[in-house]
Parts: C-alpha cells; structure tokens; sequence
C-alpha cells in the first residue's frame, strides 16, 4: 500500500514504519511526500505514481517562484552597427565618427562596423551623436550616452546588445569617370571623360575651381605612390558653377600628357609602370568638409587615409563611392 501525504506549512511528525521520506521546501511553504511502500508490494505503477507526485509538486514550485532570466548588464565596452548604400553591391568605405570623441571607423563590404571603448575613455561622459558619412550621400545620424567610459545599453539608439539600428544612406549625386584606354605608356596621350549626375529627388549645387580646365585638378593614385597631378594639354582657366536638376548631370572632357615625373616635397619622382586609379573632385555645396565641425574636418583630413577600408584609393580625401577608372602605365 502506498500513502502519499502532503504536509503544508507545518511540522513533520514522527510516522511509524517510514522508509522514505522526502521533504521539498519551494519558495515559503514546506512540502512533504511520506511513501510507505513494502518491499515485496513495490511495482511498477507504484514507482510512476511517486514520480507524478514529485513532478506535481515541482511545477507548483515554480509557478510560484518562476526562473527569471539573468538581465544583460546595463553598460558595454562594445557597439556595432550596419550601413547600407544605395546603389551599390558592397557597402564598404562609410565613415561613422563619434562627435567629442573624435574617433570613426569604416564600414566593411558587408556594412558592418565596430567601436570598442576601453577604460582611458572613462573621461568622456554624456550624450554622443555619431555620424554617417560620405561625399556622395546623404548624413544621418544616432545618439549614444557613455559613463565612466562604457556604452548605455538599452537607451537613444542603442538596443540592450549595444547595437545600432542599421542604417540605410540615400546616394544623392553619381561620380564616375572613363578614360580613352586602359593602357599608357610615358609620353603618350590620355583623354579623361568624368561626370557628376544628380540622382536625388532635390537640386544640387555642384562646382569646380577649374585652374587645370574642365575638370579641375585630376590625379594619378595608387597605394604606394604619392598622387601625381596631371597637367592638361590646352588648359582652361574656366570654373563650373551650376545647380543641378534631378537627373541633371554635369561633363567634363580633358586631354593630358603621361608625364614622367612628379614634384612632391622632397624633390622630383619619377613616375613608375604600375595600376594607377584616374580621379578627380567634385565640390558638392553643402557638403565641403569646412562647412563641418571643424574636428570633423580635421580628424578626415588627417586620419580617414590611415583607417582600414574597402577598395577604395588610399589617398582619397573624403570618404565616397566614386566611379572612377583603373589605368596601367607601362615602359
């Protein structure tokens, strides 16, 4: 015979011929399973029927005091992100900058990005607004509170995992350029065609401080040379200055010389076979970097070359999705 006793909030008395005794103590109440079975009685049945009873009470346990998950901690050292481009097959090469902290890195091809924060930055507390930025897109922008150098979870535009919702930037002007061949040798001819296209919903002011013709200055890069500026064969000292419409586009077509040398600060160089990208600026109102916070505009010009980035020429000074084509030069 099995007797199965639930004994609540009270003392457990002595019981005559107890072989097993269990006692449960969930949360505030006592519960007690007293089981008298006899050996020789002992089955099966008997051995479901104890273990419904356990099971019984261990469920009225935790309806009373539930398992709560373990919160996430409310500061992180961490905070990442996601931009995505218009236009484009890869997201590489934004710049999200951290005002007053004066400290940016780059998306990756994927759009990814990652700020970590370290105890030397404890420093810096309050509100934060970072920045999204390239030449050819639109800003925008997210707020971040830091105390005592970590990251506020679950506050402005940061979630409890320390991430920011991601971020899709609308292109406003499309920069590409073509060039009348692919391969040059010094000396010869080169004809380079370059246009800037509105492709927003809004005019757009564009202009360029032509001293070198058309197109103003325009330049050889590469990775591992300094830029080498291109002199036009019939320069034309004539500036473009104009609003452009949606869908508006401006053209310009210049023809140089492959020289074989450059001047830059420590003497002449000469200009070696290799790929070299042919780009050049357009200045889109609204958009020049001095019309910026001017650590902004100083943190780009002296840090944005050095950040790890996507296919992008090394010596472009602003962030930008630029079109522009890829020449070899040789012997």
């Amino acid at each position: 015979m099995i007797t199965i006793l639930y004994i609540i909030d009270v003392e457990l008395k002595s019981l005559e011929n107890q072989q097993s005794l269990l006692e449960l103590n969930p949360g505030e109440k006592q519960y007690s399973i007293i089981w008298f079975p006899k050996k020789s009685e002992m089955n099966m049945s008997r051995l479901i029927i104890f273990i419904l009873a356990i099971l019984t009470l261990v469920i009225y346990s935790c309806h009373d005091n539930p398992i709560l998950p373990i919160p996430n901690p409310p500061y992180s050292y961490k905070l990442s992100g996601k931009v995505i481009l218009q236009n484009q097959n890869e997201n590489s090469n934004a710049l999200i900058y951290i005002d007053n902290l004066n400290r940016g890195v780059s998306s990756d091809s994927s759009g990814n990005y990652t700020f970590i924060f370290n105890q030397g930055d404890s420093v810096y507390n309050g509100e934060f607004k970072i920045r999204y930025f390239l030449n050819d897109y639109d800003m925008d922008s997210a707020k971040i509170i830091r105390l005592k150098g970590k990251l506020k979870l679950d506050t402005l535009d940061v979630d409890s995992e320390g991430k920011i919702k991601t971020k899709e930037l609308k292109q406003i002007v499309l920069i590409e350029g073509w060039t009348d061949k692919q391969v040059y040798k010094i000396g010869e001819k080169i004809t380079f065609t370059a246009r800037v296209t509105n492709i927003s919903n809004r005019i757009i002011h564009v202009f360029i401080p032509s001293f070198f013709g058309p197109l103003g200055y325009v330049w050889l890069y590469t990775e591992i040379y300094p830029p080498n500026t291109l002199s036009p064969i019939d320069p034309v000292t004539l500036d473009f200055d104009d609003n452009l419409s949606p869908k508006g586009y401006y053209e310009g077509k210049v023809t140089y010389t492959i020289p074989n040398g450059y001047y830059d600060g420590s003497g002449f160089r000469t200009l070696l076979p290799d790929k070299y990208i042919v780009e050049t600026d357009f200045f889109i109102e609204g958009r020049l970097l001095n019309q910026f916070q001017s650590t902004f505009n100083k943190y780009i010009m002296d840090e944005w070359y050095k950040i790890v980035r996507g296919p992008s020429p090394k010596e472009d000074g602003f962030p930008n999705k630029y079109k522009f084509p890829t020449i070899t030069i040789i012997e």
